[in-house]
């Protein structure tokens, strides 16, 4: 299981977006969207069922990729 941190989303982002996002990469498992701090500025942590390789290529990949006229970024959180 990986966690991958996306920022950048508009504050109107939803869980139903995120995995149309994502579902071509591999199987979700939970998505967390964080609205404390910024709420203008929401965090997303997906959990999916990836290799850390796969991991690493989604991270590059959504490197200046945009989404909904917002440049979003991903990490890989490790444990």
């Amino acid at each position: 299981m990986k966690k991958i941190l996306l920022t950048g989303f508009q504050p109107d982002i939803n869980e139903e977006a995120v995995r149309r996002l994502l579902s071509d990469v591999g199987p979700i498992s939970q998505i967390t969207i964080v609205r404390d701090g910024d709420p203008t500025r929401p965090l997303v942590v997906a959990e999916m069922s990836i290799s850390t390789a796969e991991a690493h290529l989604l991270t590059s990949r959504l490197a200046d990729c945009w989404h909904d006229g917002a440049r979003l970024t991903a990490h890989l959180l490790m444990r």
